[in-house]
């Protein structure tokens, strides 16, 4: 059986016109996936706001503050965000300590400005002058909120 030429012809036209579809076919897919940019959570942190008591105390009709020969050494301020507590007072507390970003300090830690980490507990963190001694202040996570 013989082949005319116009069959040969249509036969080598519709493979050349399948081969270059899916070759297109490949290079769009090869350049789309190739742009394409990972997903990424975009996280801000905000930091909590920084509130002056005495102004707040001058608001609610508190008396001028006691004047002093010297100024008095502000406070330094922690906010406990987290804790991480064993057996014994033992473990560790995610702190913000003055303006510095938050950080985890283990169980006798220096803070800074003379205070230490003393102990921790299930909610709650101990800030002392000293390791062991009175505490100067107790930080108290936010009671849970129920659902």
């Amino acid at each position: 059986m013989q082949i005319s030429a116009l069959q040969n012809w249509w036969t080598r036209a519709v493979t050349f016109l399948v081969a270059a579809l899916a070759g297109g076919s490949a290079a769009w897919w090869a350049l789309t996936l190739s742009n394409a940019t990972p997903w990424q959570p975009s996280i801000s942190a905000v930091p909590p706001p920084q509130l002056d008591t005495s102004v707040l105390a001058q608001a609610l009709g508190a008396g001028g503050a006691p004047v002093s020969s010297a100024p008095a050494a502000a406070p330094l301020a922690i906010q406990l965000l987290g804790v991480v507590a064993g057996a014994g007072g033992k473990g560790h507390a995610l702190l913000v300590v003055g303006d510095a970003p938050a950080k985890t300090y283990k169980v006798g830690s220096k803070l800074g400005d003379g205070l230490f980490l003393q102990s921790v507990s299930a909610r709650s963190a101990q800030v002392g002058e000293a390791l062991k001694g009175p505490a100067r202040q107790i930080l108290e996570l936010p009671p849970l909120s129920k659902p």
